[in-house]
């Protein structure tokens, strides 16, 4: 199958070529043969004016033509190869010479013919030279198919002294005409052939360098396809190959990390699920066996792993409404400062406990929202900044208006987002290296970000200059 695009595309190119030569031969062949056609015409047109200038310039007023000027003639009708018969005006014939090659023209078939009347001097009854002297036949007696016949005045001074009737023969003109069409032919036949095998030769040189890359992109998809997340190719040029290349190595490197993830996903939700219910399972166990009373403090325990289950599957749940969107949202005219001094209020106590200042700037911007998701939210996101603020850090909330939009930031003092993972930080189970051995699934942020974009809002993350994460909700404020 590899081989079969390459040779396709030699064949292809090779079919081109003759395509090209054949539609060029047609147009040479019609064109180029009425152009020859009318090129033997003008020579011959050239040939029979040369004729009857040698007329003009050998006639002697007032006798007309001496022998030696026939015989001159009949040198100049043998250079070009036709016979000529000179009349009188009155009609009558003064003498023919020959010039047609081979020695049978129309005199040959006709027989000599002879010099008569008083514009030829000194012809005899002799020859000169291809001079004939013998009766004249006329031009309605010979055969058409093989003469052509031209008759052109003589004329002396302004004055016509003759009429000369040009004789050539046809099948020397179609003769020229043949070799010219075999010639043509023949070399429009070996210029196909050459630029077939070139283009063939030449398209099996390009055709390698195009089905190259590809052959290796196939070779790389069956390991992808097979498992390995590994393999890459290297991009060849600027050409859609190489962007292809590119696309597949970025591609690859997606799978890769979505690979990962699902291992770190399914390892930190085996060790959320893992460790309630082992606490559960020890407490029942310990409570069946008498170790433990049933106390209201011993049942406390069980229900609070309870209750961090079920909030893991609510996020799980919430997740997936988000994903089918079918999380519901009523909007509803809001202070987005007090969502987010709600928030605070409510992150407080956990802020306390691990020694972090929570620090809040709240400008009232109204907004139209839902004040519940918007306070899921900004929840999320004091829980991540507190997850990663070490103890003496700061979290700082702000709520203020940028133009037409109302921006909450939540900016804190951890170790903050490393370039390669911030396009994926709101990526479902997605967890940074850093993130490692915290607590968490990586559902928090997912969850923020879809909740504010069904809310016809943006959410970002950055990284700080002066170090911390800082991530913005932007939400389109209302007058």
């Amino acid at each position: 199958m590899k081989r079969g695009l390459r040779l396709r595309l030699a064949l292809t190119h090779a079919l081109v070529a003759l395509l090209a030569i054949a539609v060029v031969a047609v147009i040479v062949l019609v064109v180029g043969g009425r152009r020859f056609d009318s090129y033997l015409a003008q020579v011959q047109n050239s040939r029979n004016a040369a004729v009857v200038s040698g007329l003009t310039q050998t006639y002697r007023a007032p006798d007309g033509w001496d022998a030696s000027a026939i015989y001159a003639l009949s040198q100049v009708a043998r250079l070009n190869n036709v016979d000529v018969a000179v009349y009188s005006p009155q009609g009558k014939l003064l003498f023919t010479v020959q010039g047609l090659h081979m020695g049978r023209g129309m005199m040959g078939d006709r027989g000599m013919m002879s010099g008569a009347g008083n514009g030829m001097a000194g012809a005899g009854s002799g020859s000169a030279g291809g001079v004939s002297a013998s009766p004249a036949a006329t031009a309605a007696t010979l055969d058409p198919a093989r003469f052509e016949v031209q008759s052109y005045p003589v004329v002396v001074g302004g004055q016509k002294v003759a009429t000369a009737e040009v004789y050539a023969l046809r099948n020397a003109r179609a003769g020229a005409e043949s070799a010219y069409q075999s010639a043509l032919t023949r070399n429009l036949v070996i210029a196909a052939l050459v630029a077939a095998v070139l283009a063939f030769l030449i398209s099996l040189l390009v055709s390698r360098r195009i089905t190259g890359p590809l052959e290796e992109l196939t070779d790389a998809a069956e390991d992808v396809a097979g498992g390995n997340f590994d393999v890459r190719v290297a991009p060849r040029g600027g050409d859609e190959v190489g962007a292809l290349a590119t696309a597949f190595n970025a591609m690859a490197d997606r799978l890769a990390r979505d690979e990962q993830w699902r291992r770190d996903m399914t390892a930190d939700l085996s060790h959320e699920l893992r460790t309630p219910l082992a606490t559960i399972q020890s407490r029942i166990e310990a409570l069946e066996d008498g170790v433990l009373p049933a106390t209201p403090e011993n049942l406390r325990v069980i229900g609070a792993e309870v209750e961090r289950l079920g909030r893991l599957l609510g996020a799980l749940r919430s997740l997936n409404e988000l994903e089918n969107e079918d999380v519901g949202v009523e909007h509803g005219s809001l202070d987005l400062a007090g969502v987010a001094r709600d928030a605070m209020k409510r992150a407080e106590t956990a802020f306390q406990a691990k020694g972090v200042a929570l620090v809040g700037e709240l400008s009232p911007v109204t907004v139209k929202a839902d004040g519940d998701r918007l306070l899921q939210v900004v929840a999320n996101l004091l829980d991540n900044a507190l997850k990663f603020t070490p103890e003496g850090g700061r979290v700082m909330l702000a709520v203020a208006a940028v133009g037409p939009w109302a921006h909450l930031t939540v900016a804190d003092s951890g170790p903050g987002i490393e370039p390669v993972d911030l396009p994926f930080v709101f990526d479902r189970f997605f967890r940074s290296q850093t993130a490692r051995g915290t607590p968490g699934l990586g559902l928090g942020l997912a969850i923020a970000r879809g909740l504010v974009e069904a809310q016809g809002g943006g959410i970002e993350a950055a990284d700080r200059p002066e170090g911390g994460a800082l991530f913005t909700v932007s939400l389109p404020q209302t007058r």
